[in-house]
């Protein structure tokens, strides 16, 4: 069980980081402000999930390492694709 909360908590910190640095780099670059606030607000939401877990609002369920890396992948996919263009 210890081992479990160990690499979920590295797993959120590692995320966490990276949500963070996308969300500058998306932030500095020249786009639209529409576009700009969706990745921004998706990616605060992202923020949230881990956040609240580490702080006790809800558990980590099962649901939570199925749905969250998806998540995950669509929001890069979604900054990539609006950066491009």
């Amino acid at each position: 069980m210890v081992l479990l909360r160990f690499v979920l908590l590295v797993f959120n910190v590692a995320i966490i980081s990276f949500l963070i640095y996308r969300m500058i780099d998306v932030f500095k670059r020249p786009m639209e402000k529409s576009k700009k606030a969706m990745i921004l607000i998706g990616g605060t939401l992202l923020l949230l999930a881990p956040l609240g877990i580490f702080f006790k609002f809800f558990a980590a369920t099962p649901q939570y390492f199925i749905v969250y890396p998806v998540a995950i992948f669509m929001f890069l996919y979604l900054t990539k694709q609006l950066s491009i263009r």
